[in-house]
């Protein structure tokens, strides 16, 4: 009997070291499940968005920013559609938990003795803000405001965010860089006319349209080519493309530059008038054009020059092709109303464009 009763306690006392250490297995399985990691970008915006025409669409991780009559977000798959703003928000860039981007001043802030009652929307366009607001809609505040005075250096025309750096320019030729506080504000450039953020250098056209770059403080300036008109359109691989003016009519030529041996290569001849937007996005050129008399985004592959017409518009008006992650986005009139406009995307290299939304109630 005594021995029996030494096997039952022997027994349970192994059940019960199996127990916990199945437990503890399991609560170190929990512990070390992975979670889903936060995406913060380095880059406010993609690098291309900042030459093609004020950038209104930012993504980070499963959100997309963008400004249609005012400031929205709404995650990739459509939905949690959410009015962020008022603000008709331009050069939209997002890292971490900030948006930064440019507004014109509301008249409240110019004309508020001239006119009792005023509406906070309209606006003045010669008088610019960099504003900044959590992706939340949170914590608005101003960085930086212009004023009417003539040659106001602190009037933002363009903005780009690397971290916690802004680089802008205030419209007159240089290009500034500071803190994300406002702070600490440097000129790295007397005059530039284009600029591509790549890893730590910053790529530039001077008033020559001659191609250069240095790092992103400024400091070790080089000289990339020194034949003149060039049109900086994207970087793809190892490979700076521009556009180049064939004639009067606006026609451009491709080519692209190698960043490490500077050598010169031409992609596509007689491509599209060179006033509409393009953009380069891996091996693709992207563009606005006129077929048949209708203005359509279109997509040209760089191997091979194919083009693929995508998407018809309904107005050329201001038309803008931003990259945001792995699409490309556009925007275009309401056919029932056309002072209101729709975003749309399609994936990089592909040709089923969606409406990101219609805009926010």
């Amino acid at each position: 009997m005594v021995q029996h009763k030494g096997k039952w306690m022997i027994t349970i006392a192994m059940a019960v070291c199996l127990i916990v250490v199945l437990g503890f297995g399991n609560q170190q399985t929990m512990a070390t499940a992975p979670t889903k990691k936060t995406v913060i970008n380095v880059f406010g915006s993609d690098p291309v968005n900042i030459n093609s025409y004020q950038s209104f669409v930012a993504v980070q991780g499963e959100w997309i920013f963008y400004n249609n009559d005012g400031l929205y977000k709404i995650k990739q798959d459509g939905s949690s559609l959410q009015k962020l703003s008022s603000d008709w928000a331009h050069n939209l860039n997002v890292v971490g938990d900030w948006i930064y981007y440019t507004r014109n001043k509301p008249m409240k802030e110019i004309y508020q003795l001239e006119m009792p009652h005023f509406d906070i929307n309209d606006t003045y366009e010669d008088v610019t803000e960099l504003m900044k607001i959590k992706t939340d809609g949170s914590s608005k505040a101003v960085i930086k405001s212009g004023s009417l005075a003539e040659g106001d250096r602190n009037n933002v025309y363009s903005l780009y965010v690397v971290g916690d750096i802004i680089y802008y320019a205030d419209g007159y030729g240089p290009l500034y860089r500071m803190d994300t506080n406002g702070k600490n504000q440097k000129k790295l450039l007397d005059h530039f006319e284009e600029v591509y953020f790549y890893q730590d250098w910053i790529f530039y056209t001077n008033e020559s349209r001659q191609l250069y770059k240095m790092k992103r403080d400024g400091t070790q300036k080089k000289v990339v080519s020194k034949e003149t008109g060039l049109n900086l359109v994207g970087l793809s691989g190892d490979f700076i493309y521009y556009t180049k003016w064939v004639n009067d009519s606006g026609v451009v030529d491709v080519y692209k530059i190698g960043l490490t041996n500077g050598k010169t290569a031409l992609v596509k001849k007689g491509l599209l008038p060179e006033k509409n937007p393009i953009i380069i996005a891996g091996k693709y050129l992207y563009y606005i054009s006129e077929i048949k008399g209708v203005h359509t985004v279109g997509r040209m592959n760089i191997m091979d020059g194919k083009t693929t017409p995508l998407y018809p518009l309904g107005s050329i008006s201001n038309q803008s092709i931003n990259i945001g992650g792995d699409s490309i986005f556009f925007s275009d009139y309401q056919a029932s109303d056309h002072d209101k406009k729709d975003i749309f995307k399609v994936k990089i290299g592909e040709n089923k464009v969606e409406k990101v939304t219609p805009k926010a109630k």
